[in-house]
């Protein structure tokens, strides 16, 4: 009998936005903000889901929705996403820490049942790579990489691919996933938003 996977969930919301010129987490695509496409892609998976949030932004996750919404921990405090994973390891005790970003409305939970099935010994992390590329903001680690992580932001390395090059992880690409490059789009800037509405015309 397999064991059941211990789920997290993490929301990435803790970005300044300055490409997009205001906060991207609670932009409305469809009558929805995008960062509740990451939860509704997170539920049937996660037992529990947190929302990594800069300071300027929790009282409004809060006074939104019931999920936990929690800063930076320090001393790392916006150090990027890498630092919002350590938090939610060091807050949210799991197995198994599925990361979603909160500009990635097109994600859905097809994509993270892919990932979390993928999740299994020998390896620390599930990595999507679409289109020639890695995509650490939307994959899924073991709880064992958190003194890998810490030793990397210890170290002033606060990039994703710093922890990347320190564990074993596997990669799920197009084959596993068709249409994976639509659905693992980053809304960065407001002409990709409109590019959204366009391309369904």
């Amino acid at each position: 009998m397999t064991k059941k996977k211990q789920l997290a969930g993490v929301v990435l919301a803790g970005g300044e936005s300055r490409r997009f010129g205001e906060p991207k987490a609670f932009v409305q695509y469809k009558g929805r903000r995008f960062y509740e496409y990451s939860l509704e892609a997170l539920a049937p998976f996660a037992e529990r889901t947190v929302i990594i949030s800069h300071p300027s932004l929790v009282s409004r996750f809060r006074l939104e929705q019931p999920a936990a919404v929690i800063e930076d921990s320090p001393p790392f405090r916006g150090k990027g996403p890498l630092a919002g994973l350590y938090s939610a390891m060091t807050q949210l005790a799991a197995e198994w820490y599925i990361v979603l970003p909160c500009d990635m409305p097109l994600i859905n939970e097809r994509v993270i049942g892919a990932l979390v099935a993928a999740a299994e010994e020998p390896y620390d992390a599930v990595i999507p790579y679409i289109d020639g590329r890695e995509q650490p903001l939307a994959a899924v680690y073991h709880q064992r990489v958190l003194p890998i992580l810490a030793a990397q932001l210890i170290k002033g390395n606060f990039r994703m691919t710093a922890l990347l090059d320190c564990i074993k992880k596997r990669r799920v690409t197009e084959a596993d996933l068709p249409f994976a490059e639509q659905w693992f789009k980053n809304i960065n800037t407001k002409d990709a938003y409109h590019q959204l509405f366009a391309d369904e015309s």
